[in-house]
């Protein structure tokens, strides 16, 4: 199963199933039945019981029937909203929070909310949802905001990318990895790409002009492809886009000798045993890969920078 919250980015966790069908016993479950899913090792000591991390209900989205040898596959999504997430609507929300914008969006899913606090209560002068899904509208305020907006287990998460906290602001356990933890790891940061500020344009309507603001230094500035309403959205962006790039400069990558069913997207780690410029880094998982077939279970994370190491 992957795991992935990237900011703005609203690809829902995936698990991935190959049962074999030798007998021809298995059914095919109908599309949109739902599947819980905890992995985890059986601990063979006598007495004891599996250690097992619930990783939460997804939906089956695809299914498919080979053979010979007979196998079913199929593919869950925790994307388990209903058809309306996806229908196209107007709306315009003035003097309001964000946190209230989403509290609605999420009523009308028929979801829970779980939005951070600082950002539920950021403040918004006007914001139109214009012939946008509510899956795109989330989408889009992920992004302005730099924030992980998904959907999951029936809750609308909403919180800041690269915080290491859950979207009610409650801290994700740090997580150690030493060089015996790994088969094998990849480092790379490159400067090719690094820039020094993000610029956005938006349009002055008072003045009638097209304007601009930066974040950062002009110099080797990135611009914005959109063109903002205001120039308090065009600056959100930018800053956003910054961060973003700032976590970029970076990454880690590791596959686990021992798989490690309770890492999560999300989630700071610290690295001890490699190289000076790696250990002295503090990284982020972004994303989780977990496989279980006759090889046993395997962990292997993709990491962007982080908060620096302690």
């Amino acid at each position: 199963m992957d795991t992935q919250p990237g900011p703005g980015l609203r690809r829902p966790d995936e698990v991935r199933l190959v049962l074999k069908d030798n007998d021809g016993q298995l059914a095919i479950p109908p599309a949109g039945a739902s599947i819980r899913v905890k992995i985890g090792w059986l601990d063979t000591a006598p007495g004891s019981t599996p250690q097992l991390i619930d990783k939460g209900t997804f939906k089956v989205q695809d299914r498919e029937h080979g053979g010979p040898l007979d196998q079913l596959s199929l593919t869950a999504r925790s994307d388990n909203v209903s058809g309306g997430f996806r229908t196209r609507r107007t709306q315009t929300w003035r003097d309001t929070t964000l946190g209230a914008v989403l509290q609605e969006v999420a009523s009308r899913n028929s979801l829970q909310a779980r939005i951070w606090p600082e950002m539920a209560q950021k403040t918004i002068r006007t914001l139109t949802q214009r012939q946008e899904s509510d899956s795109a509208f989330l989408t889009r305020l992920g992004r302005l905001h730099d924030a992980i907006a998904t959907t999951k287990n029936d809750t609308l998460l909403f919180g800041p990318a690269g915080t290491g906290e859950t979207a009610g602001g409650d801290p994700i356990p740090t997580f150690t990895i030493t060089r015996s933890s790994g088969d094998k790891h990849t480092w790379k940061a490159s400067e090719r790409d690094k820039t020094s500020g993000v610029t956005a344009e938006y349009q002055d309507r008072a003045g009638g002009q097209r304007r601009s603001v930066t974040v950062g230094s002009a110099s080797n500035a990135k611009k914005l492809g959109r063109v903002y309403g205001s120039e308090q959205t065009a600056r959100k962006a930018a800053q956003a886009a910054m961060s973003k790039a700032d976590r970029k400069g970076a990454t880690f990558n590791m596959t686990l000798a021992e798989g490690r069913p309770d890492l999560c997207a999300g989630q700071k780690i610290t690295v001890v045993g490699f190289k000076p410029e790696i250990d002295a880094t503090g990284w982020l998982i972004k994303e989780v890969s977990h496989t279980i077939d006759g090889s046993g279970l395997r962990t292997a994370i993709q990491c962007e920078l982080g908060s620096a190491a302690s």
